[in-house]
This record gives structure tokens, sequence and C-alpha cells, in this order.
């Protein structure tokens, strides 16, 4: 069954539209529209970033966005099987709410802590 995930914006109004009027006419639809709510706070982004900048550096990487994937892969991987293929599927932290990504902090914290990296204590 086809299903559209949308986030609107004053700029995509007409993307939305035009994807409406391509579903099936034939088939009668359940709309629901809801406001746009983030999973994590700002201010715990703004501290993950900070600390994926500093972690980068202090690791030697090219980038906070390598650091990035690097611990999503470390702590966000889940094996899945699809028939009998066996595959790894990485969750987004912008999928985790806030209780799951203070938890997914914590791990990064202890990780860089682990190998001698100082994190700035902040409870968020």
């Amino acid at each position: 069954m086809e299903q559209i995930d949308f986030k609107l914006t004053k700029h995509n109004l007409m993307n939305l539209v035009q994807r409406l009027k391509s579903l099936d006419k034939e088939q009668i639809w359940n709309v629901k529209v809801i406001p746009y709510q983030s999973n994590r706070t700002l201010s715990q982004n703004d501290y993950y970033w900070k600390l994926v900048r500093m972690m980068a550096e202090y690791f030697g990487l090219k980038s906070e966005d390598e650091m990035h994937e690097l611990l999503a892969y470390k702590f966000l991987r889940q094996e899945k099987q699809i028939k009998n293929l066996k595959i790894t599927a990485i969750t987004s932290t912008t999928k985790l709410n806030k209780m799951e990504f203070n938890n997914y902090l914590e791990k990064v914290k202890a990780f860089a802590e682990h190998y001698g990296f100082h994190v700035e204590d902040k409870n968020v």
C-alpha cells in the first residue's frame, strides 16, 4: 500500500499537492496532518555536534560527519533479516526521541572517555 511521509514547509506545498494528486482516486485515503516536533532538543543537538567536532579533531578524522557516521555505526546499528539476507541497518539520530538520544549521548561520552578524550560534563 502506498504511503506518503512528507515534511511540509512553506516552500514545498505544491510538491505535496502533486503527490496527493498522484494517488489512486479509486482508493479511500486517510490523511493526517500534525505539527512537526523535533525528536531531540536543540540543546541536545548543539551539545552533540560540539562533542562530535571535538572528537573528530581528537581522533584525527577528516570531518565531524565522518565521526558522526562512525558513532552511529558503533551504537545505532541493527542486524535485520530480509528473507534469507542479513543486512546491517543504521538508525538515524534524527529518529531518536529525547530519552533515546540522551542514552546515545551517554554511550558516545563513555566511548570517548575510554580512549582518553576529556568530555565536558554536560547533562542534557
